[in-house]
């Protein structure tokens, strides 16, 4: 299966659910952790989903909409947001 695919299909997972589990994804796609995890990292990335520990949930439109507008807007600007909150950046660019 495509990455983009396997992407998809994961999101898609996590969307009908309002929380999930990484190991149950795993469970109801049959596929090893470590691709999942491949997977999951990508759609963090596009700021599809958000992740506390193993739990994986779905954003709203209104989060990715914000998400990337923020990114696009401020790529310079000491404020970047991450999981849904607004956060400022320390000075030295640590986060």
């Amino acid at each position: 299966m495509r990455a983009e695919d396997r992407d998809w299909q994961i999101y898609h997972i996590i969307a009908e659910k309002s929380e999930i589990p990484v190991d149950e994804i795993c469970r109801m796609t049959g596929t090893e952790e470590h691709i999942i995890e491949e997977s999951l990292e990508r759609l963090q990335r596009y700021s599809l989903i958000s992740r506390k520990n193993d739990t994986c949930t779905a954003k709203s439109i209104q989060e990715i909409l914000i998400s990337a507008e923020l990114k696009q807007a401020m790529k310079d600007s000491p404020i970047y947001m991450e999981d849904g909150v607004i956060k400022v950046r320390k000075e030295g660019g640590d986060e």
